[in-house]
């Protein structure tokens, strides 16, 4: 027995030499600059993410440092920092991308739209899904988003009523949870109905994405949640309980759809038009289309509350941007309870370029979300990238590059002016939602919770933050969503007056 071991571990040692060498000398990378041991092993990323906690983007932007804009950080992954070839990693229709299946299989989120890894899948996931989210579909959808806000706006009253402390994030993402679930499904979510605007609804979302680099490495983790009895699992990781407790419902709500039990709003839902019957046939296996419906759910919630979020702190620590917001939006909010279209909000200037510095700053998805081209070769200065190799950007490097956003930590709305009068299209590097083909699907509803909370938000109140400094904010760890050093993403405030005139 002992020299049967011996042999085994000869064996494997031979193994693994001999994939180490392939990939440090014979591999199609292997002449792209950056650190051997990320050539030569995934451990290297597995210690920034994993061990480290969401640390590996920093890295990147380290070597990227070191070793130029384009750098191989892992066995099989080309990492480009260039904004200006951001197009031709996430290109348009006309070229051919398809999404890393590894990386996608952490989000268990199998047969549904995001998942899809070929253009020819991808495509006949999402078209059913687009015409729900054209910019004329969400204009029409700006009734649910007054009667949403509204109800926010009720919270804020009674909290200046109660000299009570509120948290800005947790009425954020109870106001997009509550928009998405009726928009997707036709169900009340009821976040709004409560107290504490049900602070928990994020507790699902937060447990996926910080999940998200352990399910990476270990993808059977998503399988051997889904099967723990919920007791089991609440011990374990009450956020994972979140998660599949979200998870469980949305699957019982699919199922009764496709079984045809639906009320009239659920039937004008985007779920249940496509479970009627005359929705496509294809989409109508219950897995493939739960995970549909969840996944809207997950980017109709967190990204844009966080957006709200971080642009609430910054409204009530600037009071001359307060006055200069205040002064304009006057013109189509001539009383303080004036009810402004999204389109009349987005020709206003300073409030647009609010909105996107808004954006800007809280980054959207923090991850590198790689694109691999399946026949073309691409070219990146005097590289030459093999076809269905991985290439990758980080979000966050474009969105706050020096030379296209200078002194890009600022929050500035006059910049996007600037560049305006100036004939710059600084809208351009804009890139939250992604480009090409897989482009953000709910982007009209993000653009229109953004200018509507914020011109109301505006208009309507003055808050004093309360225990939240830049920190409570500050993307420090990249758990698929910028994260602070500890916890969530928090600003609490006390609201100090309501505006009438």
């Amino acid at each position: 027995m002992a020299g049967l071991a011996t042999w085994v571990g000869v064996i494997a040692l031979s193994y693994l030499a001999t994939k180490y060498l392939y990939r440090l000398y014979f591999h199609p990378l292997s002449k792209f600059p950056g650190p051997r041991l990320a050539a030569a092993s995934s451990l290297y990323e597995f210690y920034f993410n994993v061990v480290r906690r969401g640390m590996f983007v920093w890295e990147i932007e380290r070597l990227h440092q070191v070793y130029g804009p384009i750098i191989r950080i892992n066995p099989r992954e080309v990492h480009i920092k260039d904004p200006e070839y951001y197009d031709e990693i996430y290109a348009s229709s006309a070229r051919k991308r398809e999404k890393d299946p590894v990386n996608i299989a952490r989000f268990d989120l199998d047969g549904s739209a995001f998942a899809a890894v070929s253009p020819e899948q991808h495509r006949l996931r999402r078209a059913p899904l687009d015409r729900f989210f054209s910019k004329q579909a969400i204009t029409n959808l700006e009734p649910l988003i007054w009667e949403k806000l509204d109800a926010l706006c009720d919270h804020f009253t009674r909290a200046f009523q109660s000299h009570k402390v509120i948290n800005l994030d947790a009425g954020f993402a109870g106001l997009t949870s509550d928009i998405i679930y009726r928009f997707v499904f036709g169900v009340e979510a009821g976040n709004l109905d409560r107290a504490d605007f049900n602070e928990s609804v994020r507790d699902g979302i937060n447990g996926l994405f910080r999940m998200g680099h352990i399910t990476f490495f270990f993808p059977f983790i998503q399988s051997l949640m889904s099967a723990l009895p919920l007791a089991w699992l609440e011990k374990v990781n009450p956020y994972a309980l979140a998660l599949m407790n979200q998870k469980k419902a949305i699957q019982q709500h699919t199922t009764d759809m496709l079984d045809g039990n639906m009320a009239k709003s659920e039937r004008e839902s985007i779920i249940g038009t496509i479970a009627g019957p005359n929705g496509p046939d294809h989409m109508k296996h219950p897995m493939d289309l739960t995970n549909d419906g969840w996944s809207l759910i997950i980017g109709g919630t967190e990204t844009t509350a966080r957006s709200l979020s971080l642009g609430a702190f910054h409204l009530f620590t600037n009071a001359t941007m307060r006055k200069k917001l205040r002064e304009e939006l006057r013109s189509v909010m001539p009383t303080a309870d004036a009810r402004p279209t999204w389109n009349q909000l987005e020709q206003l200037p300073y409030l647009s370029g609010f909105v996107c510095e808004a954006l800007r700053l809280s980054t959207g998805i923090a991850s590198r979300s790689a694109r691999v081209a399946p026949t073309e070769a691409l070219v990146y200065k005097d590289y030459v990238i093999p076809p269905k190799t991985l290439v990758s950007q980080t979000n966050y490097f474009t969105l706050m590059d020096p030379t296209i956003f200078p002194d890009p930590h600022a929050f500035d709305p006059e910049r996007w002016m600037r560049a305006a009068a100036q004939g710059d299209r600084l809208d351009r590097y804009l890139v939250n939602f992604s480009k090409g083909t897989r482009m953000c699907v709910g982007k009209n509803l993000a653009w229109a919770e953004l200018y509507l909370v914020f011109a109301t938000l505006a208009r309507r109140f003055d808050m004093e933050l309360h225990q939240t400094t830049a920190d409570n904010i500050a993307f420090v760890r990249d758990f698929g969503m910028p994260y602070p050093d500890e916890g969530n993403l928090s600003v609490q405030a006390l609201v100090t007056k309501i505006l009438t005139d």
